[in-house]
């Protein structure tokens, strides 16, 4: 075979695997993410024992498919028990609701542009609705049910085979609109109407700034790295990943509804014209703001969230917390919510009065557990914060809610010499590795009425740690649930941070006890 061919062969089954890989780890954390709401619903939903035991049925069939890597009937499972506890009867209607997929190619568009769309489903069903099907894409607004316009209509839907069609965006107003497929039974039926939908973006020559935007930054990175600037050139990831908003939000990949397009670009049009003038554009930042990074894992632009306290100066090393999100969150969850009965947002307001620096990483995927490349999204964090503040070494520490609570412990343990102290909040861990951390103090809280993540798992924890003489206050919260623990121990955790250091020689030996 000719070596061209060969290697363009080569590349291409590579990406083939590569894809199918992320396709597959995206199912599993959808999987994993519906078992959690599952199990929270179950230990929180009264069920009579004929009830209990049909939900837990499907709960176990769920499990073993998942186990199985058969993560749609999975899915199937779960959604079948959610709706029974719900008091909603799983009709092949409801399964086909359930089960269908719609996905336009692009979610950020303009009018007169064409778009493939596509309708899948997640999972086959066990019954199909009675009666000639018909099908039609149409435009909807963000609330109500009456289209806007019709785009394409289809004189008969067959369950579980895949639909594309082409459809041409009308002339509407800018803004944010759904895209659906509606799925009509035979008119004699009592049934509704099925309805998928996704959220578009339409807004006149948006693409055209972008690909400005793209073109001005390509030109001053080229000038700051020629120029030998490479701190400053590390910096232009930020106004990068600004800019490529529009093509994580056009893929799907982040709810386009969420982004102001105008001032994302106009923020980094603000940051090209400070690196172009030699300036750090965040040199003088203070409070809670958005930066980004370059992964080495994958070379994509990676955000988190940053809080720099008003009193930083750059004179003296600054104690650096690391905050992990939870389960289907990401950067902003440490800043956007735990807010109190005035509105502010507490973790914050902590920071700021001890005089704290705090990044939040993305975790990479909602689900992942910070495992992988989502664990090394978080060194890499800290790398930066490092890089761009003076840090104090001793002073690092880390707390995580839920998800996080999980990955602050998991990540201790891979990394036992880099942090001084720990606060997991409603999370849980790998006890038989606690000796990795013995020497790390621990503020571990979980509430005693926790629904989604069992108080069982932190009290393993707790047990393990003393056993192992590990310095560790439990504070378990009588009648807490799993959310509202959290902020109302922020001033508990950033208290314990005050009270330790790193011990350097302590944390060299464990980290040499623990490669053995």
């Amino acid at each position: 075979m000719n070596f061209r061919l060969m290697r363009g062969f080569t590349i291409s089954v590579c990406l083939l695997v590569a894809c199918a890989a992320a396709v597959r780890a995206q199912d599993a954390g959808q999987v994993l993410r519906l078992s959690v709401g599952y199990n929270t619903l179950k230990n929180s939903t009264k069920m009579d024992d004929a009830m209990r035991s049909k939900v837990e049925g499907l709960g176990k069939k769920a499990q073993e498919a998942r186990q199985a890597g058969r993560y749609g009937e999975a899915l199937k499972h779960y959604h079948h028990a959610i709706a029974l506890m719900r008091g909603a009867e799983w009709t092949p209607e409801r399964a086909l609701t359930t089960a269908l997929t719609f996905r336009p190619e692009r979610a950020v568009l303009e009018p007169a542009q064409t778009v493939s769309v596509r309708v899948g489903q997640i999972f086959s069903l066990d019954e199909k609705p009675r009666g000639k099907l018909a099908a039609s894409v149409v435009l909807l607004r963000m609330r109500g049910d009456e289209p806007l316009a019709v785009l394409k209509s289809l004189d008969s839907f067959e369950p579980d085979v895949p639909l594309s069609a082409e459809v041409t965006i009308p002339d509407v107003e800018d803004g944010s609109y759904r895209l659906a497929v509606i799925i009509k039974p035979p008119a004699p039926s009592a049934s509704s109407p099925v309805v998928k939908a996704a959220t578009v973006r339409i807004e006149r020559g948006l693409a055209k700034k972008v690909a400005a935007a793209k073109a001005r930054a390509a030109k001053v990175e080229a000038r700051l790295k020629e120029g030998g600037k490479q701190a400053l050139a590390a910096e232009m990831a930020s106004a990068q990943y600004r800019i490529g908003l529009f093509d994580l939000a056009s893929a799907g990949d982040i709810p386009p509804e969420r982004v102001d397009f105008d001032r994302e670009l106009k923020e980094a049009d603000e940051q090209l014209s400070d690196l172009e003038a030699g300036r750090d554009p965040f040199a003088r930042r203070r409070g809670d703001f958005r930066k980004a990074y370059r992964s080495q894992v994958d070379d994509t632009l990676q955000p988190y969230r940053v809080f720099v306290p008003s009193s930083y100066d750059g004179s003296k090393p600054y104690p650096l917390v690391i905050a992990l999100h939870g389960m289907g969150g990401d950067e902003n969850s440490y800043f956007d919510f735990y807010k109190n009965d005035n509105g502010e947002n507490t973790f914050k307001a902590e920071a700021e009065r001890h005089g704290y620096i705090v990044a939040c990483p993305k975790g990479r995927e909602p689900a992942s557990m910070y495992l992988g490349a989502a664990e090394r999204d978080v060194m890499d964090v800290i790398s930066e914060v490092r890089r761009a503040y003076r840090i104090d070494p001793d002073r690092i520490y880390m707390t995580g809610h839920s998800m996080g609570g999980f990955g602050t412990w998991s990540i201790a343990m891979n990394h036992p010499d880099l942090f001084a102290a720990l606060a997991p909040v409603a999370g849980g861990g790998n006890a038989s590795k606690m000796s990795r951390i013995a020497h790390v103090p621990q503020l571990v809280v979980h509430g005693d009425d926790d629904k989604t993540v069992p108080v069982q798992n932190s009290r393993a924890m707790v047990e393990a740690a003393k056993k192992l003489n590990v310095e560790v206050r439990y504070m378990e919260i009588p009648g807490g649930d799993h959310v509202s623990v959290a902020a109302r121990t922020f001033k508990d955790v950033f208290e314990w941070f005050n009270a330790h250091r790193r011990n350097n020689s302590k944390a060299k030996g464990a980290a040499g006890a623990s490669s053995n």
